[in-house]
């Protein structure tokens, strides 16, 4: 960093400015995201805060500028790459040295301001005194030098300089501004050391006029007038920076036997662009011989035009030029091509913008954009829902004892029973592996019709058949079996207790008992089914289920399936999310969600809902497959927010098609009324309003042309920027949005969508170069670092690819000296 007496008296040839550069003060696209607070305001480098020279204490009469100036510089660079996604930019010692000489003004006169004194009251008279031009922004600031006893570091102090000028929307917008990659800073405290002041100077390429004639140099191939042409005016200018229908008009200019002609098919629009009362058009003829591997170009950067200009040209003229005057089509001869043009020149024709009669506004050139293989739709989520968990309700699975009671009605004619008579009860898909510690077998003989000796031997045989199935299947494990017989009289005679007029009858012995009712068959009436019991045989397994290994998932799913069927919601949410863990870490299948038995009720739709959405994840999207059930299960409830956020997410995913514009309307309102549910994730919400913004821009492409599609299509692109969050989720929704921008001709907010991903290693070829196709429009976007680095990259990946596209790119873009090196090594020229 050079010091500030070198500074002050240096002393640089002066240089005429001719005009004030025309630079937009474009904030990164991805920021018009709409917000209610500065985005900025947070802002705070943890990387810098932890670097322990810039955690050094400052002290304005005990410093090191080369930390201060360290310093700076990366908080600078750390808010452009947080912010605006570019790369660090280059300091310049001529740029400090017009910073510095600013700040040592603001020191004496303890005034923040980029105002000074004659002959340098100008930023653009300070840069020409060092020798560059005037395409540079200056911005002043202020901040204390010192807290007193309290610790101050240089962090601090530069902190403290840059983070007003980030919650200033103007001066944000020129700190983040993606044109410029270089940058100067000065500073100076003020006579009793309490303040600092510093200057912000920041530029690029344009910023150096290396290439600049001497004066009374003959010869050159651009126009040395003005032609009457002044500089940029913000407020004449503003609109034609941002307005897309001043995309076209260099794509209007043709050249037919040395003849150049206006040709447009809508000359309505062309009106609308040119046709007020000051508007007009100039010409620049930029030859390709202009710009050189080595050495400085043939061109002035303090002049508006790069090479030969026209007069300038208004819609009037070209209307008046073309013949008829009647139709709609504009095809006028504007001008002729320079006589100072070699014959044999390759050149290119930019279209010069002008306000007021005088005022250049834009430089437009002709446009190559490529945007391949773009397709692809926002990805659309089902949200899960998040039903909280009972206190005690972490449930792991752990191996308990239970029993299995299976029930045989007796059939008069079957006396032997096999396993397969038992399997079904024991084993199967929903069937927990056990391990059988115990069978009790019971032979219960119907009371009425009782048994006797030959009843309770055809009994006993029916227990004693089961008995020896069980053993033979499980020969190894020793099974207790316990058999016992029962003639029925025992629940016959508990019932007769309570009866008011038979109770003596109970301590009557069962054939005595039995005897007695055939004569009172008021009797059997009044005891009912204790009487009429049919025989049955009782089985009543005691296991042991295990839940080791493989044995693990079908406990885990018998025993879900078991609370939702008894309706127990505690334990079986507990249960769902061990499975659904257990889904994660890939130890169950997803498809063993298909197998839970889940209620359709109000108390299970968190369930419900979560395995829909477990399976459109598997899916990898919300399709009709998963759409039309989850709109079934979030009716069950719908004052659950979740379940809001999904019935429309199923509707909008199903992709089902517009029926009018009504319908339309319908959709929208259901999903904008989701943003009043402060539940639910805004960025989710944000990516199911850009699917529907996408399903109408479809289909407005087939719809008629009406005022009211021509209204809802440019609604929609605006609520499109407004909607989406500031970085997309993928860089293939970025490409897709970017694509649709590119069709309606925002160039500047398709490169911002696209710009955060360029180091996104998986990113595609098409997406690269239609990147840098796209950011080969316009001066402030193929000026900036990402260009370069977009460039640099592509050479890297298909240099013949890179070859081809920049061969009918126009020459101009070479104001970029990096992309003008490689370009020229890559491609030999």
């Amino acid at each position: 960093m050079p010091f500030k007496a070198a500074i002050i008296n240096a002393e640089v040839p002066a240089l005429f400015c001719l005009f004030k550069s025309c630079f937009s003060c474009f904030v990164f696209s991805g920021l018009t995201f709409a917000q209610t607070e500065n985005p900025y305001a947070d802002f705070g480098p943890e990387s810098l805060k932890n670097n322990k020279d810039y955690a050094k204490n400052f002290a304005p009469n005990n410093f090191s500028e080369k930390i201060l100036y360290s310093c700076m510089r990366d908080m600078l660079n750390a808010a452009r790459e947080q912010y605006s996604f570019q790369p660090a930019m280059k300091s310049n010692v001529m740029m400090d040295s017009a910073a510095m000489m600013q700040a040592v003004y603001q020191a004496e006169k303890e005034e923040k301001t980029v105002e000074n004194v004659a002959p340098y009251r100008t930023t653009e008279q300070r840069l020409k005194k060092f020798g560059l031009s005037s395409h540079a922004k200056e911005i002043p600031s202020k901040a204390k030098a010192t807290l007193g006893t309290k610790e101050y570091s240089y962090y601090d102090v530069c902190l403290e300089l840059l983070k007003p000028l980030l919650k200033n929307a103007k001066t944000a917008a020129i700190i983040l501004d993606r044109q410029y990659t270089y940058f100067g800073f000065g500073y100076e405290f003020d006579k009793y050391m309490k303040n600092i002041y510093a200057s912000f100077i920041l530029g690029n390429d344009l910023t150096f006029n290396e290439g600049r004639a001497l004066p009374g140099t003959k010869n050159l191939p651009y126009t040395t007038s003005k032609l009457g042409l002044a500089g940029y005016d913000e407020a004449l200018c503003k609109k034609c920076m941002t307005d897309k229908n001043v995309e076209i008009l260099a794509d209007c200019i043709s050249i037919k036997d040395d003849e150049v002609f206006f040709v447009a098919d809508d000359g309505k629009a062309i009106r609308k662009v040119i046709g007020k009362e000051g508007d007009a058009i100039v010409l620049d003829f930029v030859q390709h011989s202009q710009y050189v591997a080595d050495g400085p170009d043939k061109v002035d950067h303090d002049r508006p035009n790069h090479g030969f200009m026209t007069k300038i040209i208004t819609y009037e003229q070209i209307l008046n030029a073309t013949p008829g005057k009647k139709g709609t089509k504009l095809n006028a001869k504007i001008a002729d091509l320079p006589d100072e043009l070699p014959a044999d020149a390759d050149f290119d024709v930019n279209v010069i913008l002008v306000k007021d009669g005088k005022y250049v506004c834009r430089n437009i050139i002709r446009k190559r954009i490529e945007c391949k293989n773009a397709s692809y739709k926002e990805h659309l989520s089902f949200l899960r829902d998040e039903a909280p968990l009972p206190a005690s309700a972490s449930w792991v699975p752990v191996s308990e004892t239970n029993t299995v009671e299976i029930v045989f009605p007796v059939e008069a004619n079957k006396t032997t029973y096999t396993y397969e008579d038992i399997r079904s009860h024991i084993e199967g898909k929903d069937k927990p592996a056990m391990e059988i510690l115990q069978v009790d077998i019971a032979a219960v003989t119907s009371f009425k019709d009782g048994g006797g000796a030959k009843g309770k031997k055809a009994m006993d045989a029916r227990t004693k058949s089961i008995a020896d199935a069980m053993k033979k299947q499980f020969p190894d494990q020793n099974i207790p079996i316990n058999t016992t017989y029962d003639d029925g009289w025992s629940d016959v005679a508990e019932a007769l207790r309570d009866h008011p007029e038979w109770s003596w009858l109970a301590d009557e012995s069962a054939s005595t008992a039995r005897q007695i009712m055939q004569f009172n068959p008021g009797i059997i009436d009044a005891l009912g089914d204790k009487v009429n019991k049919p025989s049955s045989i009782k089985v009543k397994i005691t296991v042991k289920y295990s839940v080791e290994g493989p044995n693990e998932k079908p406990f885990v799913l018998s025993k879900f399936n078991n609370a939702a069927a008894n309706k127990k919601y505690p334990l079986a949410l507990s249960v769902y999310k061990f499975i659904e863990k257990r889904v994660n870490e890939g130890a169950y299948p997803v498809s063993l969600l298909d197998e839970l038995d889940i209620p359709a009720c109000t108390e299970f739709q968190s369930i419900l809902i979560n395995r829909i959405q477990k399976q459109s994840e598997r899916e990898g999207d919300v399709t009709e497959r998963t759409a039309v059930p989850m709109v079934e299960v979030c009716k069950l409830n719908m004052q659950n927010p979740v379940a809001k956020f999904n019935k429309v997410v199923a509707e909008v995913g199903a992709g089902l098609p517009f029926k009018d514009l009504n319908d339309i309307a319908s959709r929208q309102a259901s999903v904008d009324a989701l943003y009043n549910l402060s539940k639910l994730p805004q960025d989710k919400v944000n990516d199911l309003n850009m699917e529907l913004q996408f399903q109408i821009l479809d289909y407005l492409k087939t719809a008629t042309s009406t005022p009211e599609t021509v209204t809802l299509q440019e609604n929609t692109y605006t609520k499109i920027k407004e909607i989406r969050n500031p970085v997309m989720s993928s860089w293939k929704n970025a490409y897709k949005l970017a694509e649709i921008f590119v069709k309606n001709g925002d160039y500047v907010y398709a490169v911002g969508l696209m710009e955060p991903f360029l180091y996104d290693e998986t990113i595609s070829n098409d997406f690269l170069f239609s990147f840098i196709s796209l950011a080969a429009s316009r001066e402030e976007l193929y000026m900036s670092g990402t260009f370069t680095y977009a460039v640099q990259l592509a050479s890297q990946k298909d240099g013949a690819r890179l070859c081809g596209m920049f061969d009918k790119l126009p020459i101009i873009i070479f104001d970029n000296q990096e992309v003008k090196k490689i370009i020229m090594k890559e491609c030999g020229r």
